[in-house]
C-alpha cells in the first residue's frame, strides 16, 4: 500500500503522504472487501491534482508508483517534453499493458510533423519568407509562451530552440477567443473543455471563462485525425490543446499533454465532478 515519494519533498511531507494514501487505501480494502484494483505508473507519482489521480479516485483504484501484482494498467507518466527512454524497472512488469510507454517526444517541432501526417497540414512556416504577423514559441512543453511578432523576420533574427507558426485567428463570432481543450483516451474523446482567454493573454495559460461541453464540436473527420495524430505519436491517454481558424474553419493541435492536471478550475465543483465521471467511466471501458 506505499508509494515512492522523491527524496527531494520534506520529511514530514512525505510521511503525510504515506499516511493519506495508506489511510485512503484502508478504506477502499473495507469498502470493497478486497484490495482495490492497481494502476502502476512510472517514473513520476501523479499529483492529487493530476486528471488520472482523480479518476482512479473515482472508481476506488488504488494508483501507485511501486510494483504491485496483477495490475489493471500500467501508464508511463513522466512531466518532461522529451521522456527517458530506459526499460522499466522489472518488477513493474507485471502489467499486462503500458500506456504512453513510447511517447518520448511532445515538442512543438515533433508535434508539428505528426500534425502535417494526421490532418495533411501543419502550423510551421518559414520565418524569414512569410509576410505579416506570425507566432514564435518555444519548443517546448507547456511554455505558453508565445509571442506574435511581424515577418519576415531577418536571418539572423532567427532564433533557436523555438518553432514559428502561423497566425492562427481563434476567435468565436462574438470576437472572444477561445481554445478547446481535448481529453482523449484510446481513441475516445469522453470531455471536451472550452476555454475563453482575453486578447492580451490568448497565448498564455490563463482563461476568463472554460465550460464543459455536453456534445462533441468536432466534425467526424476531426475526431479522425485527432486519434490519428495520438496513434502516430504513440500516445494512449493525453490532453490536447487545439485551436479553430475562423477563416478556414480549420482545427489544429497546437499541444499534447500526457500528464495533465484538472479539470480546470474554473469550473463549478459540479462540472468537474461530471467531467471526472466522464473520464473516469472512459478509463475503465478502454481497459
Amino acid at each position: 500500500m506505499w508509494v515512492n515519494y522523491p527524496s527531494s519533498l520534506p520529511f514530514l511531507e512525505r510521511v503525510w503522504k504515506q499516511f493519506r494514501h495508506g489511510w485512503w487505501w484502508l478504506s477502499q480494502c473495507i469498502r470493497q472487501g478486497q484490495q482495490p484494483p492497481v494502476v502502476l505508473v512510472w517514473p513520476d507519482m501523479p499529483s492529487r491534482r493530476t486528471a488520472l489521480h482523480k479518476m482512479t479516485r473515482n472508481l476506488g483504484w488504488e494508483l501507485t508508483n511501486k510494483p504491485r501484482s496483477a495490475p489493471l494498467l500500467g501508464i508511463h507518466f513522466e512531466d518532461a517534453t522529451h521522456k527517458s527512454i530506459t526499460a522499466l524497472p522489472g518488477a513493474m512488469n507485471d502489467a499486462s499493458t503500458w500506456w504512453n510507454a513510447h511517447c518520448h517526444d511532445i515538442s512543438k517541432g515533433n508535434l508539428e510533423h505528426h500534425h502535417q501526417a494526421a490532418f495533411g497540414y501543419g502550423m510551421r512556416i518559414v520565418p524569414t519568407q512569410h509576410q505579416g504577423p506570425l507566432v514564435v514559441k518555444n519548443d517546448e512543453n507547456a511554455k505558453h509562451d508565445g509571442a506574435l511578432v511581424q515577418g519576415p523576420i531577418a536571418p539572423n533574427d532567427v532564433q533557436e530552440h523555438v518553432v514559428y507558426q502561423r497566425e492562427i485567428d481563434n476567435r468565436d463570432p462574438n470576437g472572444r477567443y477561445f481554445d478547446y481543450r481535448v481529453v482523449y483516451i484510446r481513441g475516445s474523446l469522453p470531455v471536451v473543455y472550452i476555454k475563453y482567454k482575453a486578447s492580451d493573454s490568448r497565448f498564455t495559460n490563463e482563461t476568463s471563462r472554460v465550460d464543459l461541453l455536453s456534445a462533441s464540436p468536432f466534425t467526424a473527420e476531426e475526431e479522425a485525425c485527432m486519434d490519428r495524430l495520438a496513434r502516430s505519436m504513440r500516445v494512449d491517454y493525453a490532453e490536447f490543446d487545439a485551436l479553430r481558424d475562423r477563416n478556414s474553419n480549420q482545427l489544429y493541435v497546437v499541444d499534447v499533454n500526457p500528464t495533465p492536471w484538472g479539470p480546470p478550475a474554473q469550473l463549478v465543483p459540479e462540472l468537474q465532478e461530471e467531467a471526472v465521471h466522464r473520464m473516469a467511466q472512459c478509463l475503465k471501458a478502454s481497459l
